[in-house]
This record gives structure tokens, C-alpha cells and sequence, in this order.
């Protein structure tokens, strides 16, 4: 390096040469404690970089667990072409690479494309196409049983209760629901004789077709029991359809035997609802049915070594108490059961924050993540979106990680004062450039981190190709 004394004063090599930086630690302190947050450690997914102290920006919920981050569940708001999307998709693919496991509930549509904005990452992280809902089914569509087996019995009467009461609008009075119980009973029974799967038909024909023995067991006359559950039977027609009537809501979605073609042990499995009508009774029953599916049967318990828990030895942890632990699993290897990580990432989650029913489901959800190792991560626009109803502000104190992109001032000072954020962070929040967020992690703000993409991600996370003008780069013709 040129040495700063040979130069002569005011000669340009002078006025340009790199000075060496002299400090001493209070110095640094002073310099860098007003406006760099602690880091998050080094393990986990790299997002990018902390721009006001220029480290770099490591997270992962399943990591930073128990130090400061009570759980780990995130909400990533901000306007329409901030980068909320990208984020999500380079997110998942990064902590895919860490051994988690990722579910996405896809409802955003690239019509240039005609498939979810997440197929092609799905694709390119799995080999395997997106799951696919289509109101009436047809090629290639799937079907989820709400009367499934795999469901267990209790859950699954909430489940086909709560399909009920929002295609009805409001909730069941005891009798109904009485009925509804002996109905589904039924309905297994019945189907059971003829060799079949109950499905939610047969659940409409049993509350239609009461026996009096179920009458008297409730002290009800038959007639009486049939007037219990005859609307809700009405309400399943609508939405279940029939052999002469295909036009309901549900009908080719939820109306028939599971079709899944899902392998619950893929990185990815990509829901794809693009073609589910947003903010209809059918999205919202989907995603209730969805929910339960994957709590009863995607989120079993699982060592990162692939083995089931009865795979792996009992180890006493204190012979006066009996406690004991999971320990090694000698077919595998595995010195010890760690269950593995998953991640539930919802697009365009007014779907189930912005409905009561819903987010009493997802709150119930997220209060047992932990015991799942789930990190539910929500992507919205704004919290105006959504209604603030007790559920939902239940389910929004679940989150204990906010990723907020640039918002209007309006929106950007409801949402400040929603999540009782300092008053400063309204301005800032409307300031930001497009990949930058305020982070807020526990207790702890991050007032500027900046998404950073590898090229090879940036084709499977561009979003906005119905709104870019390329210029062709082919020749003119002839």
C-alpha cells in the first residue's frame, strides 16, 4: 500500500489513497451499538444482509429456539411487488437444504403460466408436480376425504362440523350437532356394509334418514331427531352435490374417496388452489380440511434419520424418577431421535386469518407447533386484510417473528399500531426499497435486512412476468 507520508499534501494520490483505519474497541462499540442489533448466530438459513451494520443475516426458528424466540412462527407482509414472495420461495429452498421438511398452500395463479407460482420450485427441489385442487375435478386433479380414516374420530367430527357451519354461515346449536355426531357414526357403518369409505354424501343421507333406536337413545321422536339435523343435510348437498346435481361448491375436491397422489416423506409438497375461487365458502372449507389432513397425517412424529420413534431405544435419564428419553436407533445409525423440522408456508393467508372459524383452527395449530417442530409461515399484504376478531388476534400473537416489506403510509401506521410496534417504525416501514423488510424477531428489531438471490434462483422466484416488458433479444424477420 502506498505510504501515506511519502505523498505530497493536496497531490490527487494524496486526496485518494486508502487511509488506514485506526479504533480501539470503544470505539467500534460506540460506533456500532445505536444500530446493530445482536446477530442470530450462524446456524440456519442465510436471508441476506443486515444493511445498517453491513453482517451478514442468518435465521432459522428451529435454531434461535429458546433464545429470545419463544416459537417460531412468522407473518411476511408488504405491498404487491416488494418481494414477499421471493423471500418465501429462496426461504423454503434454503431450509430444505438444512434437512426440513416444507408443505406450501399455493393460491396465487401465473396465468402465463397456467400453474401456481410455486410449481416450478417445487419441481426443480422434488422432480414431482403440485398437488391440485379444481372445482369438479377432472385430469390430474386431487380429492380429499374429510371422512377419511386417517383422520382420527374426534377430529374428525370437528372437521365435518366446521365444514357444515360455514357453508352455513354460523354455528350448530346442540341439537344439530347431536345429530351431526349420530350421522357420521352412521355414515361409517353404512358404508362399511357395502365394502366402502364413508364420504360426506353418505353423512347427508344418514341425517336425512335418522334410525329410531339413535331417536331414542337422545329421548328425541324420530321425526324430531330428523328436524335436528335436516338443514345441515341441505347445507352438504350444496356444497357436496349429487349424482344428478355436480354443481356444488365442494364437488370434485372434497365430495369423494382421497386421491392424493402426495409422498408425505418429499422436501416440497406444493398444494396448488389456484383454481379454488378466493374468498369463497369453497377456499375456506378446503384449507379448514387441508389443515386437519396434514396435522393427522403429514405431521407425524419423525427422526431426521427417516425412523419412526419406536425405531430408537429408550435411554433412562434418571433412574429415581424413571424418566427416560429416545435415544439411538442402531438400524440407521442415528445416535439420538431428533424430530424433524417441518415448515407450513400458507400464500395469501386471509384465507384463514381473515375467517373467525379458521383462525381458531390455525390458533389451536400453532399452540402445539412446538410439539410438532412446525414453523407456520403466513404471507399477507396488509393486516387490514384481515378482521380483528379475537381469533384472529390470537392467532397473529402466535407469530413471534414479523417480516415487514414497504407499505403505504395508511397501511403502514395501521399495522404499526396493531402489533404495538415503536412509532418510528410507520415512516421507516413506508421508506423502505423493494427486498429490504423490517424484521422483528422477539423482542429484538432488525430495522433494514436485505433479501439477497443467487442467480440460480432468481428464474424460479420472478413473479411479475405478466407485468414486465422484456425486450426481445430475437433477431427481426426477414
Amino acid at each position: 500500500m502506498t505510504d501515506l507520508l511519502e505523498l505530497t499534501p493536496f497531490s490527487p494520490m494524496y486526496e485518494t489513497v486508502r487511509r488506514p483505519l485506526y479504533t480501539e474497541t470503544t470505539t467500534s462499540q460506540a460506533l456500532y451499538l445505536p444500530v446493530a442489533p445482536p446477530t442470530l448466530g450462524s446456524a440456519g438459513a442465510i436471508i441476506g444482509r443486515e444493511l445498517y451494520s453491513g453482517k451478514a443475516f442468518i435465521y432459522c426458528p428451529f435454531s434461535a429456539f429458546g433464545d429470545g424466540l419463544p416459537g417460531g412462527n412468522m407473518i411476511v407482509m408488504g405491498d404487491t411487488g416488494r418481494g414477499k414472495s421471493a423471500f418465501a420461495k429462496t426461504y423454503a429452498a434454503r431450509q430444505i437444504r438444512l434437512g426440513r421438511q416444507v408443505v406450501v398452500l399455493d393460491t396465487k395463479e401465473q396465468k402465463e403460466r397456467e400453474e401456481g407460482e410455486w410449481a416450478a420450485l417445487g419441481r426443480s427441489l422434488t422432480g414431482k408436480s403440485p398437488v391440485k385442487f379444481s372445482p369438479g375435478g377432472g385430469p390430474g386433479a386431487s380429492c380429499i376425504n374429510p371422512m377419511d380414516p386417517a383422520i382420527a374420530g374426534r377430529r374428525q367430527v370437528e372437521l365435518v362440523r366446521t365444514i357444515v357451519e360455514l357453508g352455513l354461515g354460523r354455528t350448530l346449536d346442540e341439537f344439530a350437532g347431536s345429530a351431526l355426531r349420530i350421522a357420521i357414526r352412521r355414515a361409517h357403518q353404512r358404508a362399511g356394509d357395502l365394502g366402502r369409505i364413508a364420504v360426506l354424501a353418505d353423512v347427508a343421507a344418514a341425517l336425512r334418514a335418522p334410525e329410531e333406536s339413535d331417536a331414542t337413545a337422545k329421548q328425541r321422536t324420530r321425526d324430531e331427531l330428523l328436524g335436528d339435523g335436516l338443514e345441515a343435510s341441505y347445507v352438504l348437498d350444496r356444497l357436496c352435490g349429487s349424482e344428478e346435481d355436480a354443481t356444488g361448491d365442494l364437488t370434485g375436491m372434497l365430495d369423494g374417496p382421497t386421491s392424493l397422489g402426495v409422498d408425505l416423506n418429499a422436501d416440497m409438497i406444493v398444494f396448488d388452489l389456484t383454481k379454488v375461487p378466493s374468498g369463497g365458502v369453497a377456499m375456506t372449507i378446503l384449507v379448514a380440511v387441508i389443515a386437519v389432513f396434514l396435522e393427522e397425517v403429514w405431521l407425524r412424529p419423525l427422526c431426521e434419520c427417516g425412523a419412526e420413534p419406536s425405531r430408537h431405544e429408550r435411554v433412562v435419564v434418571d433412574a429415581g424418577s424413571g424418566a427416560w428419553e429416545l435415544g439411538p436407533n442402531r438400524e440407521s445409525g442415528c445416535r439420538r431421535y431428533t424430530q424433524r423440522k417441518r415448515i407450513l408456508i400458507c400464500e395469501e393467508a386471509w384465507h384463514i386469518l381473515g375467517v373467525p372459524q379458521l383462525a381458531a383452527l390455525l390458533e389451536k395449530f400453532l399452540k402445539f407447533a412446538r410439539g410438532y417442530g412446525l414453523s407456520f409461515v403466513g404471507l399477507v399484504h396488509h393486516l387490514s386484510d384481515i378482521d380483528d376478531s379475537p381469533e384472529t388476534q390470537a392467532a397473529l400473537k402466535m407469530a413471534d417473528t414479523i417480516v415487514i416489506y414497504s407499505q403505504k403510509k395508511a397501511e403502514a401506521e395501521a399495522t404499526v399500531e396493531r402489533l404495538g410496534l415503536p412509532s418510528w417504525t410507520a415512516d421507516h416501514i413506508t421508506r423502505l426499497r423493494r427486498g429490504i423488510a423490517l424484521w422483528v424477531v422477539g423482542e429484538v428489531i432488525y430495522p433494514a435486512v436485505q433479501h439477497l438471490l443467487v442467480e440460480a434462483e432468481q428464474h424460479l422466484c420472478f413473479s411479475s412476468g405478466s407485468m414486465t416488458d422484456f425486450t426481445s433479444t430475437q433477431p427481426d424477420a426477414a
